[in-house]
């Protein structure tokens, strides 16, 4: 496990992008250069897409699967991604920015190079998913499981995480301290070499039923 200040790289998109017309999203196909905006999906499944240099603007996703997809050089702006499934995803080079994620699921997903900036991700989940130069800025994160987690050059600043199952994953190497949470559930094992404020240090001594004097 590893701590870095190194920030995740940001999408490439090209200058100008291509307007997407369509109302839906073709099995197998690729999606290169588009820019998506006020396109409203709900309860359906989008299978093998592949979306490179691509911009998704004010989007409205509800409860949408998106099933074996790739995204590269990808950028989600002001988007509501809200109980959508990423699992077992791949996603390089992706940006959410001002994103509604309530519920949204990246289990057992790879994230490589991947900026979460002010995004509202309550419920979350990011449980076995593979993590390598990703960043979380101002978000909030409350009640998210990040259960056995494989990560590398991970950051999180200034996010909300109140309410966070750790359980399994290594936190050794790891900065906790920009973040705040009154309570959490950690490896009691695994929580040595984490970097925590002197008043995480009550919380996490409270999760482990310590008593202090």
């Amino acid at each position: 496990m590893m701590m870095t200040v190194k920030k995740a790289q940001a999408p490439i998109l090209m200058a100008t992008l291509s307007p997407y017309q369509e109302a839906y999203f073709e099995t197998d196909e690729a999606y290169e250069n588009q820019l998506i905006t006020e396109m409203p999906l709900k309860e359906v499944t989008i299978n093998m897409a592949y979306f490179k240099g691509s911009h998704f603007k004010n989007v409205q996703f509800e409860q949408v699967t998106f099933d074996n997809c790739d995204f590269q050089d990808v950028f989600f702006e002001h988007c509501a991604l809200l109980n959508c499934s990423f699992i077992g995803n791949t996603f390089q080079r992706v940006a959410f920015e001002g994103c509604q994620l309530v519920g949204a699921d990246f289990a057992e997903a790879g994230l490589r190079d991947v900026r979460f900036g002010a995004c509202k991700l309550d419920y979350a989940g990011f449980n076995q998913t593979r993590i390598r130069h990703v960043d979380f800025e101002e978000c909030s994160l409350q009640e998210v499981a990040f259960e056995y987690v494989d990560w590398q050059w991970l950051t999180m600043s200034g996010n909300d995480l109140n309410g966070n199952d750790l359980t399994g994953t290594n936190l050794k190497a790891f900065d906790l301290s920009h973040n705040t949470f009154e309570k959490a559930v950690f490896s009691l094992d695994l929580l040595r070499g984490a970097t925590v404020s002197s008043a995480q240090t009550l919380v996490i001594m409270s999760a482990l039923r310590i008593n202090v004097r």
